[in-house]
């Protein structure tokens, strides 16, 4: 049954964004993506090399309050293959968190997917921010209409009360406070139950690392933020290097702000469809013209299918050797 699903969702997200090219404009979009020299477009790739590594050193910062020696590469490798798994599966990009928890540390688990929980919160909770920076950046700036405004402050509104509830219970055990919700609903899994303990001692892991390194905790957060602003330089050069007029640093950093959560939703694997309507709308909204926004989509899915196929041949290797 999810194998169907996932075919179908697939083949619907496949549809959508031929449709999308056809409607714009193939020909103007390959005009578009013929002004990106091998030079630039291996500049971009390097850039998301960056942002990758980066995030990498984000995760091992976290790592290292609950295990000391763990190579760099390691990390790194699962980071790629939980991105691939991610990006290539409607999960909302949330997909490959177990599987880099499990490439690193199979031995104690409990460990690692604290690391990873507590490295996406942070992550997640830093994109919040910095969106709510964005809509008001946005709504001061850019001519919006009412009822667009109501539904982006109520978005991350939503978005900001679940982040904030979410780090307050990762204090006082997440996963068992959500267990002994669904208790209370008389909602069982016995595959939960059987772990019930291994799961305390994940909660375990996560309520320490908020108590007992804040810095920590604050530092991780900036770090995240130079991540986006490299996120958004990248946008930036990309729509530049493609000829997109009026293309300005703020407005790269409205589409990424205002991307980065539609784009998070769990709906076609690679967010087929999903991050076409997003952005192509963003475009609109930011004047820049939907032929630009289209060749920008194309030339970062070309980009992330690179380093996914990476992820996936990594975590193969991984998965021979033991």
């Amino acid at each position: 049954m999810r194998k169907k699903i996932l075919r179908i969702s697939l083949v619907i997200g496949v549809l959508l964004l031929f449709l999308f090219i056809y409607f714009i404009g193939p020909r103007q979009i390959w005009e578009n993506i013929k002004k990106l020299t091998w030079q630039n477009f291996l500049f971009l790739f390097f850039l998301r090399l960056i942002h990758s590594v980066l995030r990498t050193v984000s995760w091992k910062i976290i790592m290292e309050r609950y295990e000391r020696k763990t190579p760099f590469f390691t990390l790194y490798a699962a980071r790629l293959a939980g991105d691939a798994i991610g990006y290539l599966t409607p999960s909302a990009q949330l997909g490959g968190e177990p599987i880099r928890a499990m490439m690193v540390n199979k031995s104690n688990l409990e460990k690692s997917f604290a690391s990873v929980i507590v490295d996406k919160t942070v992550e997640i909770a830093n994109q919040i921010v910095l969106t709510i920076i964005g809509i008001i950046v946005a709504i001061t700036l850019v001519p919006l209409p009412g009822k667009y405004e109501y539904v982006l402050i109520a978005f991350v509104m939503g978005a900001a009360f679940f982040v904030t509830l979410a780090l307050i219970k990762q204090k006082q055990g997440f996963f068992i406070w959500i267990i002994n919700f669904l208790k209370k609903l008389k909602i069982r899994f016995r595959f939960i139950e059987k772990r019930e303990e291994r799961i305390r001692e994940v909660d375990a892991h996560i309520s320490n690392f908020y108590k007992h390194h804040k810095k920590v905790f604050l530092f991780v957060f900036l770090l995240n933020t130079l991540i986006f602003l490299l996120w958004t330089t990248e946008i930036y050069l990309t729509l530049f290097f493609i000829g997109a007029g009026g293309v300005t640093f703020i407005k790269s950093y409205l589409i990424v702000s205002l991307g980065a959560f539609m784009v998070m939703l769990p709906t076609m694997p690679a967010s087929l469809g999903t991050y076409e309507i997003t952005y192509v709308s963003i475009f609109v909204l930011l004047n820049l013209g939907v032929d630009k926004g289209m060749t920008l989509i194309l030339i970062r899915r070309i980009i992330m299918l690179i380093y996914s196929g990476a992820g996936l041949l990594l975590m193969t290797k991984r998965q021979r050797a033991d």
